[in-house]
């Protein structure tokens, strides 16, 4: 088992964060980071937009400034999670703009109108086709899910037609944990290309937690984002723009323009594909911490953080089947993400139950229970979370607790 918790802040014990989904727990290293974007600005203003302490590679002896940082972080802790070469990855401010980058690219569409995403796509994927549906005259397949709630491969590439220009699937689903395997993602890919269209990934919930090597699974984009299983906080996503790949997007914005400092009143393409998926200026201060749970990942090595994140769900496996908890999740390793899913009715209240007793997890649509343990949590802590679900279940006690998105400020569990 590894064990990473001195390079996170931890909450005070007996506390049990289940919560990687959602928001990792913060690397100690951040406070440091965020004081140095303080010390950089205090002390070089505008000209830290070219030149500031390389905080983040010091050794490397190579110059960085607040405008190269969305290429040259993604470049050199991005695209090493992805298997990706070089040149080919670039930050994002979260996967929703991504989704309107590539929309907005008439290369999308030039030999076709038809688009194919699943049931399971998040919103950020869901909700961007749906609004540019009818603008570009979009033909939309939904191909629905099994009756366990998992992604029905075969239908996906079922649903492939000669007009498909785009087909979008989740590496990981946020709402079971599925684990889409190498071979099926490369079976969508393989139909998707045999008619010219592409096949993007989102791989959010995965990037951290699980290998990707993006050319062995025939993505021609790969979005996703640092917040989650990656350990960073918010504003730092990514995207893998397969090399040749030549997209020009309407939503490019003057940090994308081919002469930024021209400034032109008619829009130039910039040589850099990844550069045109650039809009206005770029948030700065969030990249400061964007990679350092990238860093400790890295550090540790991917194959051992899935090791340890597949016997954690194991446990909480076992002992949800001991307490008779339906599961939402796949039982199979390979098909398992870092997230374990229970069916449990009113699981808003059993949430806020749990969190009463400094044990945190997750709740969706008032019947799933969520929680990915991860590499700052030990057997000991599964077990501690599960005595307290295993009673609450068997008494119904947790049934009496108010939901605390009935009394907070804001609506996240």
């Amino acid at each position: 088992m590894l064990d990473l918790r001195d390079a996170f802040v931890l909450p005070a014990p007996p506390h049990v964060e289940l919560r990687a989904f959602t928001h990792g727990l913060m690397p100690k290293a951040v406070p440091a980071l965020m004081q140095a974007f303080t010390d950089d600005w205090a002390e070089r203003g505008v000209d830290a937009w070219n030149r500031v302490p390389n905080h983040w590679r010091p050794a490397s002896g190579e110059d960085v400034g607040w405008w190269s940082l969305p290429e040259y972080l993604a470049e050199h802790f991005v695209a090493p999670l992805l298997e990706a070469p070089p040149h080919t990855c670039i930050l994002q401010p979260n996967v929703h703009t991504t989704m309107q980058y590539v929309l907005s690219a008439p290369e999308v569409f030039a030999s076709g109108r038809h688009v194919v995403i699943t049931e399971a796509a998040f919103p950020s994927v869901q909700h961007s086709v749906k609004q540019w549906q009818d603008v570009f005259d979009l033909s939309l397949t939904v191909v629905p899910l099994t009756d366990a709630g998992f992604i029905d491969v075969t239908a996906v590439t079922q649903a492939v037609r000669p007009d498909t220009a785009l087909a979008v699937v989740s590496h990981v689903g946020f709402t079971t944990g599925e684990l889409l395997p190498p071979d099926a993602l490369r079976a969508v890919a393989d139909a998707v290309h045999a008619h010219g269209g592409l096949f993007v990934i989102d791989g959010y919930h995965s990037v951290g937690s699980v290998p990707v090597d993006v050319q062995a699974l025939g993505a021609d984009l790969y979005m996703g984002g640092l917040l989650k299983e990656a350990c960073g906080s918010s504003g730092n996503a990514f995207v893998y723009l397969r090399d040749g790949l030549d997209l020009t997007p309407r939503m490019t914005g003057w940090f994308g323009d081919d002469d930024p400092f021209g400034f032109q009143p008619e829009p130039g393409v910039h040589p850099d594909v990844r550069r045109r998926f650039m809009g206005g200026t770029t948030a700065v201060a969030s990249m400061y911490h964007a990679v350092e749970g990238v860093r400790i990942l890295r550090r540790a090595g991917i194959d051992e953080v899935r090791a340890h994140s597949l016997a954690l769900t194991e446990q909480c496996i076992a002992r949800a089947d001991a307490a008779g908890i339906p599961l939402r999740s796949p039982r199979p390793a390979e098909r398992r993400g870092a997230m374990v899913i229970l069916e449990v009715d009113a699981a808003d209240r059993l949430c806020a139950y749990l969190k009463q007793r400094d044990v945190y997890t997750d709740s969706r649509q008032q019947r799933y229970l969520r929680m990915a343990p991860f590499v700052w949590n030990t057997p000991a802590e599964i077990d501690r979370a599960f005595d307290f679900i295993a009673d609450a279940i068997q008494s119904g006690a947790y049934r009496h607790t108010l939901p605390e998105t009935a009394t907070a400020a804001g609506p996240v569990t």
